[in-house]
């Protein structure tokens, strides 16, 4: 499994500068030594708002390198279980 094999689909990742305590919901469109390129429709929001605008004639592509992800997760095939739901 390598992070390459999910560019173009939707992933799951805490990025302190986007949210330090939710997971985010983005599109991953490429990666790189350094870093991942994602679409965030939660940092588009935010250009947005800055902007004072109400939409973009193009997507936004952002770039965050590794050391700013705290981590990512990417469903894979089999059960979730709760170990602790399990024992009690």
């Amino acid at each position: 499994m390598e992070l390459f094999d999910y560019i173009g689909t939707n992933i799951t990742v805490v990025i302190p500068a986007i949210d330090p305590n939710s997971p985010q919901e983005v599109k991953l469109l490429g990666v790189e030594p350094g870093g991942i390129w994602i679409e965030s429709q939660t940092l588009t929001d935010q250009m947005l708002k800055i902007a004072e605008q109400r939409s973009a004639p193009n997507s936004l592509g952002f770039f965050f390198p590794y050391h700013e992800l705290r981590f990512a997760f990417v469903p894979i095939e089999g059960p979730a279980l709760s170990e602790k739901a399990l024992l009690e």
